[in-house]
């Protein structure tokens, strides 16, 4: 006969025998002692709810800041909402964005009578703790949460680049969101073949808000094996590109050329780009802190398992220090274009911590613990820092940017201005703006250079075609000589000799000046 105790023991270990995910590296690991692991309810509550709570107390102590280029968009869209089309000057339409998606969305928000700032701040917030609650479940599939709690979303909670751009205006944390769940949900696809790949519309969503998203459904695809040529991924990427090709033609239609003009403004030399871009991931890391380099512990772990799902985070990490080495990164400070290489990144970071923590050797254990409280106490003095950088940056706008535009309404002259930082200003007066950078400029944006330096031949004249009424330009503590050379440029010529005078002096937090110049009629 029996024991009936017996049978529950038998069940208990069919149970322990079943897999605990398909395809996760938890499938090899041994099993911990239960009484060692942490509830359910905890691993919920310390690795998903409490980072979410402090990812939102770190984004309100941030969002009175917004980044100058933001106002390019909210200028786009407001002109999409008046019905003047999705232009920056009215009645010149040339793409000086690179964010359909968001543009449009901001403009539907406005024609509702929502403030584009409030809703681009709400929008990004919203954005980053969606990503932070997808790279939780991803860090529990790739390996189920056991003795540590999920280290990815603390690390999301705690960064700069996650945070600060989700409540800047930009469209980067929205980006970052939408490309997160699309490979999340192809991932959970190819356990149901026969399902519908949703993804690929999310995917073509990304596609819409910012152009680089093509790497990160190709990649994961690639890395698919055999299963790249199956019914769903091929769906998948038909509704990818016929999204994504449908944009393409609108814009070929409407601008009259296949990639945006801003293309052409921010390339044009390789080799500085390269350059820039190698610096850029240099000083991220150098701010990032140590805990990054953990990433190799994940990646180590893909390999070795050959799990494909870990294989493609590890690949798109690659893909995007690849990508910002070919473009060159941004001016932005703190590290905008490395926001979509954190989500797949702090994942592996994460997934290879706790699988060390959860080798029960005591040694390894305290090591991580207190490196963990290391890394914590650095990335909180590193987020101060960022926090107070920014801080000096909005009252370095406020008494520059924001103080000329406010002289250029109440003088109540419309005409072009010509100037560099062309957002705030060109959002606040609302004139004709001639960028001095190209971006809404298809001259400028084509002449030899890389970003910012497009002033060799062809610059003056072009400028001067224009004859704006306005120079809005940079002086060092007074406006008796200007800091770029482009500009003494621009100063020295002829025709700025005899047509324009200093009309205002604007003196700004960093103890230099704004320059208004004035065309004389």
């Amino acid at each position: 006969m029996t024991d009936p105790a017996d049978d529950r023991v038998a069940d208990d270990e069919a149970e322990a025998d079943e897999p605990e995910a398909k395809d996760s590296p938890a499938d090899k690991q041994e099993e911990a002692p239960r009484g060692r692991e942490l509830p359910p309810r905890v691993h919920l509550v310390v690795g998903l709810l409490a980072p979410i709570i402090a990812l939102l107390i770190n984004a309100w102590r941030v969002r009175w800041f917004t980044v100058d280029d933001a106002y390019i968009s909210y200028r786009y869209a407001r002109n999409l909402a008046r019905g003047w089309g999705l232009v920056f000057n009215q009645g010149e339409a040339i793409e000086g964005y690179t964010n359909f998606g968001w543009t449009v969305l901001l403009a539907g928000g406005i024609s509702v009578g929502i403030d584009p700032d409030v809703l681009a701040k709400v929008v990004g917030a919203a954005s980053a703790a969606g990503t932070l609650t997808l790279c939780y479940f991803l860090s529990r599939r790739f390996a189920p949460f056991k003795l540590a709690p999920c280290f990815a979303t603390w690390l999301l909670a705690s960064s700069m680049p996650t945070i600060g751009y989700a409540m800047f205006g930009l469209e980067t944390s929205f980006f970052v969101f939408l490309v997160v769940a699309a490979l999340y949900a192809m991932f959970v696809e190819h356990e149901r073949p026969g399902a519908f790949p949703w993804s690929g519309i999310i995917f073509g969503l990304a596609g819409l808000t910012r152009p680089e998203a093509p790497m990160f459904l190709g990649i994961p695809m690639l890395l698919l094996g055999r299963k790249f040529f199956g019914r769903q991924n091929l769906l998948r990427g038909i509704i990818f590109v016929a999204i994504v090709g449908a944009h393409m033609l609108w814009r070929k239609n409407y601008y009259g050329e296949w990639l945006p003009n801003t293309f052409t403004a921010k390339t044009g030399d390789p080799v500085q780009q390269f350059h820039r871009g190698k610096s850029y991931i240099a000083g991220y890391l150098g701010e990032a802190g140590p805990a990054v380099y953990l990433v190799f512990a994940g990646a180590a772990i893909a390999v070795v398992r050959k799990h494909r799902e870990m294989l493609s985070l590890a690949a798109l990490s690659i893909a995007v220090c690849g990508y910002i080495m070919t473009i060159g990164g941004d001016w932005m400070p703190h590290f905008r274009f490395m926001a979509p290489f954190e989500p797949f990144a702090f994942v592996l970071v994460g997934v290879g911590a706790r699988t060390l923590f959860d080798t029960h050797q005591r040694p390894i254990q305290l090591a991580i613990v207190m490196f963990a409280l290391y890394v914590g106490v650095q990335r909180y003095h590193s987020f101060e820092d960022a926090r107070r950088h920014f801080k000096g940056e909005d009252e370095f706008w406020e008494s520059a940017v924001n103080q000329s535009a406010e002289w250029l309404v109440e003088h109540n002259r419309p005409g072009y201005i010509a100037v560099a930082d062309m957002g705030y200003i060109g959002y606040r007066t609302d004139f004709p703006v001639l960028d001095l950078l190209g971006l809404v400029d298809p001259v400028i944006s084509r002449l030899p250079g890389g970003y910012t330096k497009k002033t060799g031949p062809g610059y003056v004249k072009r400028v001067f075609e224009v004859m704006p009424r306005y120079f809005v330009l940079v002086g060092g503590r007074d406006c008796t000589k200007l800091s770029f050379k482009a500009q003494r440029k621009l100063r020295k010529h002829p025709k700025f000799r005899r047509n324009y005078y200093l009309a205002k002096v604007i003196m700004h937090s960093k103890k230099g000046a704004w320059c208004i110049f004035e065309r004389e009629d």
